[in-house]
């Protein structure tokens, strides 16, 4: 059994004021691997308390941790910019080196998708991430052996949309023949169950989700206050661990759309 523990950044709607992306990450871990992996995870944050003087209960949000806000306000951690960020890159090093995990990404350039896609960049964003996740197992590639399956494990989103999405793909599922007309009927038969929603305080899983998300979206889609401290960089720390066979298009398999 593989879980997914995926979580997004950016927004899906397409209004003024919004992201130009939509990102979604996943942090992919066989069931053989989850206690050694989860208690490295606990390693790793009582080393993060002892160096930066975080509580361990205090959860790890992208946006918390570069802005300054949340539980990462100064008032409550005394920490400057420069520590948040080196904070946040300590966690990229640490996932680069636990090799059993492997971390699945989908970004949709919202600023490049026809406008009569409004309401649609959610359900296409997660079917392809689904599909991807799905296909991976299925195929007998990095993740795939003939008596594997998967789960997904969200942080809270559109919960009923996207249990509605993989209930979909478990019965219709129709995807376009490659390089040629027509469709195929690949049905989505090796995740089990629905999305499993969670609130990302309590899970150091999609925390990290949220994290690689954060960083992926911030390099191709730049801020210039964080360009001082090479931030646009950060989410190439995590090439070792990406899942390359999600894309053939990427050399890191990011699935981009518009590709």
């Amino acid at each position: 059994m593989y879980f997914i523990y995926a979580d997004e950044s950016g927004d899906s709607g397409r209004g003024v004021g919004g992201t130009p992306f939509f990102v979604i990450s996943g942090l992919i871990i066989h069931e053989s691997y989850w206690n050694e992996t989860f208690g490295r995870f606990l390693e790793l944050r009582r080393n993060l308390a002892r160096r930066y003087h975080i509580p361990q209960r205090v959860a790890f949000h992208a946006t918390d941790i570069v802005n300054g806000s949340g539980d990462f306000r100064r008032a409550l951690t005394d920490l400057s910019k420069a520590d948040r960020l080196n904070l946040y890159k300590d966690v990229l090093e640490f996932l680069s080196q636990t090799t059993e995990i492997h971390v699945l990404n989908v970004f949709i350039r919202k600023d490049q998708i026809p406008a009569d896609w409004e309401g649609r960049v959610f359900d296409w964003a997660w079917t392809l991430f689904i599909q991807r996740f799905h296909n991976t197992i299925n195929t007998g590639g990095v993740l795939g052996s003939d008596n594997d399956f998967g789960m997904l494990i969200t942080d809270r989103t559109q919960d009923d949309r996207l249990r509605h999405i993989m209930r979909l793909m478990r019965a219709f599922n129709f995807v376009p023949n490659l390089g040629q007309s027509g469709n195929r009927r690949i049905l989505v038969t090796r995740l089990l169950d629905d999305p499993v929603p969670r609130n990302s305080r309590h899970s150091y899983w999609i925390q990290m989700a949220d994290m690689i998300a954060f960083a992926l979206a911030r390099r191709d889609y730049q801020r210039d206050n964080l360009k001082p401290y090479g931030f646009e960089s950060y989410f190439n720390i995590l090439d070792p661990i990406l899942l390359k066979e999600a894309s053939r298009y990427d050399d890191q398999g990011i699935v981009y759309w518009p590709r």
